[in-house]
């Protein structure tokens, strides 16, 4: 579930001197602002795939203590980089284009980017794209484990779910009245 989290002061405070500064946000400084702020979300991003990965090596290893801290470091980063992709969401927004691929061609075309804004922003999108594939790696291995433990559940108290038999007629039939317990097999 993805949480708005509130602009830093900070951050309040440098777009507020931006747009008073120039509200077309046409000074060669915004390029460069800008720029830290890919720059920065990019580290972040760098570290929340680091996160991932520290993640993957717990949910494999069942180490749940590791996998706890993890998640709270993952839960940080990604509040950091929310807070972060909010800031540059602004400065674009201020700049009257919307935070699509196309206003950010726009956007970075009139603060007079000579290519790095772009590069920036192309191995952000790149990370970002892999985070959410080892997001949904994860994912699938959490579900694994579940379905796992749910189907061991199930033979201990003797379900045996939805499996099945068939009768002297070829149709299927529910071998599930005649289960056993595990200590009773």
């Amino acid at each position: 579930m993805r949480r708005a989290f509130p602009v830093d002061r900070r951050h309040s405070e440098r777009l507020n001197e931006m747009d008073r500064a120039n509200p077309n946000l046409a000074l060669p400084n915004t390029a460069a602002q800008f720029a830290q702020s890919l720059k920065l979300s990019i580290q972040l991003m760098g570290d929340l795939e680091a996160a991932m990965l520290e993640e993957t090596r717990a949910i494999e290893t069942r180490e749940s203590d590791s996998l706890l801290r993890v998640l709270a470091s993952k839960r940080d980063l990604v509040a950091r980089l929310e807070e972060e992709t909010l800031l540059q969401k602004q400065w674009v927004a201020l700049a009257h284009h919307p935070f699509t691929p196309v206003g950010m061609t726009k956007f970075f075309a009139g603060v007079g980017d000579d290519g790095q804004l772009l590069g920036l922003w192309s191995i952000l999108r790149e990370s970002s794209t892999r985070c959410d594939g080892m997001n949904r790696s994860n994912a699938r291995l959490i579900e694994r484990g579940r379905k796992r433990v749910a189907t061991s559940l199930r033979i201990l108290i003797g379900d045996d779910g939805t499996s099945a038999t068939y009768n002297p007629r070829g149709r299927t039939e529910s071998t599930t009245p005649r289960s056993r317990t595990f200590s009773q097999a």
